[in-house]
């Protein structure tokens, strides 16, 4: 067996190859294989295992496998699916796609498992369409269809589908009213009350809002049966410390945030939301205390999920309101038929309430609207959150400051506030420029001030990975500019048509709106240029053909100047790489420097032409780092504090040791793609830094 050590993120830092057991305790099967989360002997660590599809393995199996453990892999950009973040929030450290496996048949579960394989079984044979009761009652969501999924996400109430607080809520109150009339004493009752809870919550196998939600059940139970009062955002803040000790790496876990910030919204603004004239019993109350506090916790959340998604669901506190009645009805209903009851009628008193949900979903989906980040950035975002949670604790602490000292505090806050988000954008934010990683290949982003978006390349694949279906636009460029919130691309430039520049376009120019496309002319015999031609013709976007001495002015004081080359040469040796376009970028006194894939040739003539002023700060290393573009005298020329590199992986070796120990020895900063995205801020045309 592999030797492994101790701590599970530090494992598999190095791949591990041996032979290993353990048992299945998960199965879920993907598009082309299914992925095996198995718990191995003896040290327990979890490790994803993807076996073929028609492979026949069941929780409870066991499985011995032969193979290399290693990290899972990372995502290349913010935007695409990282596989390695999604297995950590499971406890999954470790991936193998293993050459040998055997898998040995147990008809025995473990006690857990079995159970979970019988609520799941109970509400599979009773209820027609499963799939939601499973993610409410047991956070299985394998049989949640992808249409609902998105359907309640641009609804704004996917909260509802994790085991949260709510639902720990819900099942407390059911076994609250159970073991309220039980003849024993109020210890044991309370002991069997959380024991249940903590019963239930094992078996969900839950995320950190329900072990939130538990902790702060606990603490609170036994501090009131103690006759100790205790304030709810103290216990809510003790909770986090006590998980985050447990499991730090809770902190960059996306439910965790949410979860978290959403409750202490709502802890934080509930007292100063209980408006008198709206605390007498009755409907209109209900639903208008609801939106307050739905609105409350939608506001609390608003930089995560503009963080993690982009967008907030506008309708999110309303759908809530509605959807939460049919959400506790299926819950009920499905803890009725995961214990077994389903015969009585409960199934078909589910499948319902399962129509009522989906007429809902009918008549509120025409009306879904999502507020995206627009012009703003996530710092302006946080700047006005951190204020709605300064008035938030100000206002619940009518003990510490006298009411109208408060309100004139805020008005001031509100100003300020107000104040630094009306400048304009050329003094709050800064010009970016962003290497996004496209592996081999380059890709610039750049966003002016005011928002103004240039896409220089985009990246590609080779011919051969074409044909086999891999698309770096569709893959890793589209996903990341939907993250950035570009939805248009004012100029798209290409520097020369190779592969590895131009066929991660060609999703851009289908996906997003485009005000013009700026190339060389250089023509090229490829499909892959015969359908970027195509598409600019087919979308009817402005098409110009530049040359040394254009220089396109984009405000805010930023311009781009091309300074080679003057007309086509198509004679030279590497001809489209050495016809690339060497551009300009300057903002104030800071100037970039992009020079595609320029070789020596070139770089020698520019460097001794006396009318090229090639001095920059930045420097896009020419040709991915190739010591075929090494030349001393043009960086001498250039002078540059920063560098970036884009390559990834390849069979060239770029970026070449040579340029690289060229770059340390000269003393210039240096970043490559493989990396991540490098991105390089530049203030007020004053100074720069890279972020990453």
């Amino acid at each position: 067996m592999g030797h492994l050590a101790a701590l599970p993120e530090q494992t598999w830092a190095s791949p591990q190859e041996g032979e290993f057991a353990g048992q299945i305790y998960q199965v879920q099967r993907l598009s082309y294989d299914q992925r095996i989360l198995v718990r191995l002997a003896p040290s327990r660590l979890r490790v994803a295992v993807h076996l073929p599809l028609d492979e026949e393995v069941s929780v409870g199996d066991k499985l011995s496998f032969i193979g290399t453990i290693s990290q899972p892999q990372q995502a290349p950009n913010p935007g695409v699916f990282c596989y390695r973040s999604y297995l950590r929030r499971l406890g999954v450290y470790g991936v193998c796609y293993p050459q040998a496996y055997e898998v040995e048949i147990v008809t025995r579960l473990a006690p857990l498992e079995w159970m979970r394989e019988k609520l799941r079984n109970n509400v599979i044979t009773h209820v027609k369409d499963p799939g939601l009761v499973l993610a409410l009652v047991l956070g299985q969501r394998d049989q949640l269809g992808n249409e609902r999924q998105d359907a309640w996400r641009r609804l704004g109430i996917s909260h509802l589908l994790a085991i949260s607080g709510m639902h720990v809520g819900f099942v407390a109150l059911g076994l609250g009213l159970l073991v309220k009339y039980l003849p024993i004493r109020p210890l044991t009752r309370l002991v069997l009350l959380q024991g249940a809870l903590l019963f239930y919550v094992v078996v969900a196998g839950s995320g950190a809002s329900a072990w939130r939600a538990l902790l702060i059940s606990l603490l609170g139970g036994y501090g009131a049966f103690l006759g100790q009062r205790q304030d709810s955002l103290h216990l809510w803040a003790t909770v986090g410390w006590l998980l985050l000790l447990v499991k730090p790496s809770l902190a960059f876990d996306p439910g965790f945030n949410l979860s978290f910030a959403a409750s202490g919204g709502i802890l934080l603004w509930s007292p100063s939301l209980r408006l008198k004239r709206w605390q007498r019993k009755g409907l209109v109350s209900y639903a208008v205390n609801s939106l307050l506090i739905s609105t409350a916790a939608q506001l609390s959340l608003a930089p995560f999920l503009y963080a993690y998604f982009g967008e907030i669901a506008l309708l999110g506190p309303l759908a809530t309101l509605i959807f939460l009645p049919c959400v506790m009805a299926l819950m009920i209903g499905g803890f009725l038929a995961a214990l077994g009851l389903g015969p009585l009628g409960i199934g078909s008193m589910i499948d319902a309430a399962m129509n009522f949900v989906g007429a809902l979903e009918r008549l509120l989906l025409p009306f879904a609207r999502q507020l995206p980040l627009g012009s703003w950035t996530l710092s302006e975002i946080y700047l006005w959150w951190l204020a709605f949670i300064y008035a938030g604790w100000r206002l619940r602490q009518p003990r510490l400051t006298q009411p109208r000292r408060t309100w004139h505090q805020l008005a001031i806050l509100a100003a300020v506030v107000v104040f630094i988000l009306s400048l304009p954008p050329v003094a709050r934010r800064p010009l970016e420029v962003t290497a996004v990683n496209v592996g081999q290949g380059d890709c610039y982003l750049i966003t002016t001030p005011s928002g103004k978006h240039i896409l220089l390349d985009g990246g590609g694949d080779s011919p051969y990975w074409q044909a086999l279906g891999r698309n770096v636009g569709e893959e890793r460029l589209v996903p990341y500019l939907n993250h950035r919130q570009v939805s248009r691309v004012d100029y798209v430039v290409l520097s020369h048509p190779h592969e590895d520049h131009l066929f991660g376009l060609l999703a851009v120019l289908e996906h997003f709106e485009v005000g013009m496309v700026i190339d060389t002319g250089h023509e090229h015999t490829s499909p892959t240029y015969e359908r970027y031609l195509e598409l600019i013709n087919e979308k009817g976007i402005d098409y110009h053909v530049t040359r040394a001495g254009d220089r396109l002015y984009l405000g805010d004081g930023v311009s781009i100047t091309v300074l080679y080359p003057e007309r086509l040469r198509p004679n030279l040796p590497s001809a489209y790489n050495n016809n690339s376009l060497l551009l300009r970028l300057q903002y104030g006194g800071v100037r970039m420097l992009f020079t595609g894939d320029l070789e020596n040739a070139v770089l020698y003539d520019l460097t001794n032409d006396p009318r090229y002023d090639l001095r920059a700060e930045w420097l896009k290393v020419p040709h991915h780092g190739s010591r075929g573009s090494l030349l001393e005298q043009f960086y001498q020329a250039v002078n540059p504090s920063w560098a970036v590199i884009s390559a990834g992986p390849n069979r060239f070796g770029h970026p070449h040791r040579e340029v690289t120990d060229f770059l340390d020895k000269n003393g210039i900063d240096w970043r490559v793609t493989e990396e991540g995205p490098q991105i390089f801020q530049i203030w007020w045309g004053l100074w720069g830094r890279f972020i990453r």
